[in-house]
């Protein structure tokens, strides 16, 4: 199957158990004024490749991927945004390699059939969490999230390990009152293995000059 890809990295640290090869698909329907992949937004970006061509790069350095007790990640833009091909990615590299494991970075921002295909041949998810309410992401990320909020009711109640990640963004969702929300969203789910708080990166504009575009975030003033 055909998709599109903007890089391969190995040997990444921050993307799951071991030492993992990321996949990084290409675009994505959000627009987080924060974003700090510009680069994976336009779905005409990136190169066109095949879930046998990625395999065969895993492949390469499987035997130490399983050694280190590490494996693949899909990541993005979004990577549900191509969610057949985000199967079928996973579907190849199990075939040929059965003991690596498989994860998945995701705004939740997909069809529940779609979230469901991917997040089901998993074995840890990455589940990004913004906002405790719809009005957060309609003002922050441009779409209408209740199927984020519907995939994660789904989530929760799959058994499926997964970890919540919360960008932790100034003047917009880093305050005690929005954390505290986060977390009454993510209560009682037995499958939840931690919630990583993360911190905002202002290095993400640098990105963007190379793209010909500017970076003005209106939720903090960058220093000159």
């Amino acid at each position: 199957m055909t998709g599109r890809i903007f890089e391969i990295r190995e040997f990444t640290l921050q993307d799951g158990p071991g030492p993992r090869v990321t996949v990084f698909m290409q675009g994505c329907p959000l627009r987080c004024a924060w974003c700090h992949n510009p680069e994976g937004q336009e779905f005409a970006g990136g190169r066109e490749t095949t879930d046998s061509e990625i395999a065969d790069e895993v492949m390469r350095i499987a035997d130490f991927l399983v050694m280190s007790g590490g494996g693949v990640t899909l990541s993005g833009g979004e990577p549900l945004a191509q969610a057949d091909f985000a199967a079928a990615i996973i579907d190849q590299i199990r075939m040929r390699e059965p003991r690596l494991t498989h994860a998945v970075e995701t705004s939740g921002y997909a069809t529940p059939e779609d979230y469901r295909k991917v997040v089901s041949r998993l074995d840890l998810v990455y589940q990004d969490v913004k906002f405790p309410d719809l009005e957060g992401y309609r003002r922050w990320t441009g779409v209408d999230a209740a199927p984020v909020f519907e995939n994660i009711r789904w989530l929760k109640a799959s058994g499926l390990p997964f970890i919540a990640r919360v960008p932790c963004i100034p003047t917009v969702n880093d305050s005690r009152e929005t954390k505290d929300a986060i977390m009454r969203l993510l209560d009682g789910a037995d499958n939840l293995l931690d919630v990583e708080f993360l911190p905002y990166n202002p290095m993400a504009g640098a990105k963007y000059a190379r793209l010909g575009r500017k970076y003005e975030p209106r939720f903090v003033k960058l220093k000159s």
